[in-house]
């Protein structure tokens, strides 16, 4: 594995323009690890080089680089810290109080953690992820559904995956009316009526997906499950992913989430 690349990237909060911050970066090698500290004098968080005691006053996680992958320590009692995938939108991983050497699968990731009164990030920039070579694969044919992406049905898929590729939390799943909206003005996409979302959403649900059984079609009174449902399949399964986006219509403007900073570009990373 190569090296690890830590940066205190800000608050999720920023709306306290006197609140001090530091920016510095660390780098740590496979076997290293890093300590996530926050000051309560300065009001900062701090990524500092890790003894092995058992913790420092103030002390927020551990990040260790291991071979193949790296890993958080959560130190504190009773907070849960979450670990966002800052490469695919809405996928993360939780880490429990007090749990050690959590193992972490993604290369660029936003590691969140609450500190007294605001929420802190640290991003994390991995190297390369390493593959198998073509001819050492088990099977070439994927088991996933076949979806048509030059279809009607597929770029519904995206308009409602969309929010959750932007880095929009998991929760945000559009309505009906705001799919026919995103969807409205493309040159491949006549405008569409409720019917014809609503069709296309159980289309894939049922058909493509089958989601019937596993999201629960018992729970009638929730009429939006099957739109979670395929969003959720679609994205864990890597069916739809952001290069998608392009075949939605261009819109003049996109409301940005009042979180993190964005999502990195991995060509501008420092490369090891």
């Amino acid at each position: 594995m190569g090296n690890l690349i830590l940066q205190f990237a800000g608050w999720y909060a920023e709306d306290e323009p006197d609140r001090p911050a530091t920016h510095e970066r660390r780098e740590i090698g496979e076997g290293d690890r890093a300590l996530i500290r926050y000051d309560r004098r300065t009001d900062a968080l701090s990524v500092l080089p890790a003894d092995r005691r058992r913790g420092q006053p103030g002390s927020a996680a551990v990040v260790a680089g291991h071979p193949g992958h790296w890993s958080v320590t959560n130190l504190h009692a009773e907070d849960t810290y979450f670990v966002e995938n800052m490469e695919r939108g809405g996928e993360f991983v939780k880490v429990p109080p007090r749990r050690k050497d959590f193992p972490i699968p993604f290369e660029l990731a936003r590691l969140v953690l609450p500190v007294a009164r605001r929420i802190g990030v640290v991003n994390v920039y991995g190297p390369e992820p390493s593959y198998l070579a073509a001819a050492a694969a088990s099977d070439t044919a994927s088991n996933w559904p076949r979806l048509d992406e030059r279809s009607a049905y597929f770029r519904v898929l995206v308009a409602l995956c969309e929010p959750q590729l932007r880095g929009y939390p998991p929760g945000a799943v559009p309505t009906t009316a705001e799919v026919i909206d995103r969807l409205r003005g493309g040159p491949r996409t006549p405008p569409m009526s409720r019917a014809a979302v609503n069709h296309h959403i159980n289309y894939l649900a049922t058909e493509k997906l089958q989601v019937t059984e596993w999201a629960g079609a018992a729970d009638g009174k929730r009429s939006y499950w099957k739109r979670e449902a395929v969003v959720a399949m679609a994205l864990r399964s890597g069916l739809v992913d952001e290069r998608h986006l392009g075949l939605l219509p261009q819109r003049l403007s996109c409301p940005q989430r009042p979180a993190p900073p964005r999502r990195p570009v991995r060509s501008l990373l420092p490369r090891r």
